[in-house]
């Protein structure tokens, strides 16, 4: 059992980049970086999350409910238990589910405001109780009473009839949270290359502003046969692109390709930077540029979203330091903690290697976080306000890389060659 928190501690510094909630007396973190060695299990946090939010925004789950369970235990179907407060609106909702791989065993939506609480319903033992004060409360009833043989989170299919807060607690899953992983075939990807809206002139200053040589990214249609997508990431694209928009295809050599839906069906395109040397323009494939590049530009709607747009997202990012300078991502925290203030609702949660952060970013101790293997190969998190006897002026980096905060490679010298 893992618990990660955005609920910002008793410490001071920087005080004027925590988001305030008056109501409930809180003061939430705007950002959260998670340290670890190999296979200690950051990304696996971002996995939880990442099931999480596609188990509540897939209406139609077909099989067993996609779960990846711990390896080392002798239990071959345990029941999966998922817990997260979130807010919505100025009011915090807790989702509770538990689940096997082959159904549902427990759901429960709690509403919480300054002063009391409400269950909004609770499924438990093929049975669904809606709180009787609820709008519509007969009709919901009736809904999920029907609804409870499917393998899906009565969320999902509550909130497809447009019911409140259900719909509001949904969107919250399927628009707001957004998990970029470090090798995933798709990316959400919110911006019009080759458009005049503001948003493509913000990529193209973003990618001058982080020294990539790039002026700007262009798009030219390709046709899907000469992309030979199998049939089971063309159907996953099919239902992703119908849902949120366009979507970002990482192909194996390196280049990009933008997925939209249009007029029933899929349209392709293939990005190319436009660099301009002395006065003329060159067009290069982005297969033949650095990952650096190819980073920053998958991560160019996140970078846009977290300090420019004005709406509320999350961002979780598994290894955001992955291909990309360490000044690079010192300029990402920094601009980043540059635009959030009391008001904001913007938070961005990371994994990454990238020790500089931790000596130059300025971050609150309760913005960091270790990951350990312990014996048994589960992990251990932890954040570093839980360490006794640090002083203020401690370096977190060197008593981190000392071995000191756990959460490093235990290394072993070589094993030297026998002679026979």
């Amino acid at each position: 059992m893992t618990t990660f928190s955005m609920v910002a501690g008793k410490e001071r510094t920087n005080s004027e980049t925590l988001a305030s909630v008056p109501k409930f007396r809180l003061k939430l973190l705007p950002l959260a970086t998670i340290y670890g060695p190999n296979a200690s299990g950051k990304s696996n946090l971002i996995k939880a999350l990442d099931f999480f939010k596609t188990f509540v925004t897939t209406p139609r789950l077909k099989g067993k409910i996609p779960l990846c369970h711990f390896y080392f235990s002798e239990n071959k179907n345990p029941i999966s238990k998922f817990e997260i407060w979130i807010l919505v609106r100025e009011l915090i909702y807790e989702f509770k589910i538990a689940c096997t791989e082959d159904e549902i065993l427990y759901e429960e939506l709690i509403e919480r405001n300054s002063r009391s609480e409400k269950t909004l319903y609770l499924r438990e033992e093929n049975k669904v109780q809606i709180n009787p004060n609820i709008d519509s409360h007969d009709a919901i009833q009736c809904i999920a009473d029907r609804s409870l043989d499917r393998p899906c989170p009565l969320l999902t299919t509550l909130s497809s009839m447009k019911f409140r807060p259900f719909e509001e607690v949904f969107n919250w899953f399927s628009e707001t949270l957004k998990v970029i992983h470090q090798n995933s075939f798709l990316i959400p990807y919110g911006l019009d290359i080759g458009g005049n809206d503001s948003r493509n002139a913000l990529l193209s200053e973003l990618l001058k502003s982080t020294d990539t040589g790039i002026s700007a990214l262009v798009s030219t249609p390709v046709s899907e046969s000469s992309l030979c997508l199998p049939p089971s990431e063309r159907n996953e694209l099919l239902s992703t692109v119908c849902c949120h928009g366009s979507q970002l295809i990482r192909e194996a050599g390196g280049a990009r390709i933008l997925a939209h839906y249009e007029d029933g069906d899929l349209t392709f395109s293939r990005l190319s930077a436009v660099h301009e040397i002395s006065g003329k323009k060159y067009l290069i494939p982005l297969e033949e540029e650095s990952t650096g590049i190819r980073k920053i530009i998958d991560l160019a709607p996140a970078i846009v979203d977290l300090l420019l747009s004005k709406k509320d997202c999350v961002y979780v990012i598994d290894g955001i330091d992955h291909g990309l300078h360490t000044e690079v991502d010192y300029w990402l925290v920094r601009s980043f903690l540059e635009k959030v203030g009391t008001t904001t609702r913007k938070q961005l949660i990371f994994t990454t290697h990238d020790t500089n952060l931790l000596r130059r970013a300025n971050l609150r101790r309760d913005e960091i976080w270790f990951v350990e293997r312990q014996q048994h190969s589960s992990s251990h998190l932890v954040n570093a306000v839980e360490f006794e006897g640090l002083r203020n002026d401690s370096s977190l980096q060197k008593l981190y890389e000392e071995g000191r905060l756990g959460g490093c490679p235990k290394l072993v010298d070589s094993v030297k060659p026998q002679s026979f």
